[in-house]
């Protein structure tokens, strides 16, 4: 089980400067891409299919999460206001 763990956190460094990215495009802030990129990387290691697909998989995957999340961040954010 701890061999599974360190492993599925090597696959998402290579995506987590690109979660971030991709959610401070949609959001706009650091506080809020921060928390919607942690959840897309979150979402990302409960992903079964995130182990054993392509890098390049793992990157759309990556992309899709991040997106979902920020706007999830962006509703919860304009429903606040």
């Amino acid at each position: 089980m701890i061999n599974n763990v360190h492993y599925k956190i090597e696959l998402l460094r290579p995506v987590e400067l690109l979660c971030y990215q991709v959610a401070h495009y949609v959001l706009g802030n650091d506080y809020d891409a921060a928390e919607a990129s942690k959840e897309a990387l979150i979402e990302l290691y409960q992903m079964p299919q995130f182990v054993i697909c392509s890098e390049d998989e793992r990157q759309s995957l990556a992309k899709a999460a991040a997106v979902r999340n920020a706007l999830r961040h962006a509703g919860q954010r304009s429903t606040v206001q």
